[in-house]
């Protein structure tokens, strides 16, 4: 009587289940690695985003009617709703992408754009030299 040999035995089927096991527990670390990355990435570029809505803001009004900044601007922002302290004519924070769920930016006489904001669980902090570092650890009241 012939013997029939097709197939794989027992070892060689849990040999190639604890190699896919290794391969997953080195991969998975990496990839959930590369995606807290993306997504720090992803908030520094909102964060970038609302600096230059706030730059955009404070500079039309610039062209609208240069004498109507005499002070400091704060944009407030909450879950639902983004607060401007003064508004000023001719000009309309618009802001694309991911918006802050807390935080507040202050806008300077001078232009400059600084303070925190909280982006998709990331403490931004935005300096009024330009920087955005966006860190899990950063408060943001």
């Amino acid at each position: 009587m012939k013997k029939n040999t097709k197939g794989f035995t027992l070892i060689e089927l849990l040999a190639v289940i604890v190699i896919l096991a290794i391969i997953a527990l080195i991969a998975t670390p990496i990839v959930l690695n590369l995606i807290e990355r993306a997504r720090k990435g992803a908030a520094q570029d909102s964060a970038i985003g609302v600096r230059q809505a706030a730059k955009n803001y404070y500079l039309s009004a610039l062209v609208e009617n240069p004498d109507q900044v005499t002070e400091d601007i704060t944009i407030s922002f909450s879950a639902d709703k983004v607060t401007i302290s003064k508004e000023l004519t001719g000009a309309a924070y618009e802001l694309d992408g991911t918006k802050p769920t807390a935080g507040k930016i202050t806008i300077s006489t001078k232009g400059e754009v600084s303070g925190t904001v909280k982006i998709s669980g990331f403490g931004c902090v935005i300096k009024d030299t330009g920087s955005v570092s966006c860190s899990r650890d950063t408060v943001v009241s």
